[in-house]
């Protein structure tokens, strides 16, 4: 074997065995990990949570009501009869809302009795509807006209509120076509609206 082949020969040994190192150094190395992860990850929605509490007129305690029971059962009204109540709108949520009297709806309006229901909705600050007051509706249980400006909990995830005063008049101009005649079924729906 001549001098140039030998030194071929180890050439080609030491190449493959430098390949052959490196290959396993390579190797080793990818041995050595050091992952990092964010587990555990939870979104959870807020609420809004609109509720309220009506005064009664027997003298007895607020009653709380979150489903939305009656505030007036009235019988035997004529002309000029005018009724009142002063009740309290809890907003209860966890992030901030618009909270405003969204519509009036009525079930039975006979003899179109809810158009001579003059009808006055008015929103205060303190609990004896007496202080802050603010518009929110006017016109008759039929046709209500809506002025509110939306108001906003203070601090959302603490219960704050407004005490709104409905007043419903028998309009003196009633006929009598209206006698013996109901409306029913009307419903005051507050709204509570995520801003």
């Amino acid at each position: 074997m001549s001098r140039a082949t030998t030194l071929r020969v180890a050439a080609a040994g030491f190449s493959g065995l430098l390949i052959a190192t490196l290959m396993v150094l390579g190797v080793s190395r990818a041995l050595f990990t050091n992952p990092t992860s964010n587990d555990a990850n939870i979104w959870t929605s807020g609420n809004i949570v609109l509720v309220n509490e009506a005064n009664t007129t027997d003298g007895g305690p607020p009653l709380f009501d979150e489903f939305g029971t009656a505030l007036f059962t009235i019988t035997d009204m004529v002309p000029t009869d005018t009724n009142t109540v002063c009740f309290e709108v809890i907003y209860k949520g966890s992030v901030s809302a618009d909270i405003l009297l969204a519509t009036v709806l009525f079930g039975t309006n006979e003899n179109s009795i809810g158009d001579e229901m003059n009808l006055t909705v008015d929103r205060y600050t303190d609990s004896g509807c007496s202080a802050g007051l603010a518009a929110v509706a006017s016109g008759t249980l039929a046709t209500p006209v809506y002025a509110e400006t939306p108001w906003q909990p203070a601090a959302p995830g603490t219960p704050d509120s407004r005490w709104y005063k409905i007043t419903v008049e028998f309009d003196t101009a009633a006929d009598n076509a209206t006698q013996n005649s109901t409306i029913s079924g009307v419903e005051f729906e507050w709204l509570a609206t995520n801003n």
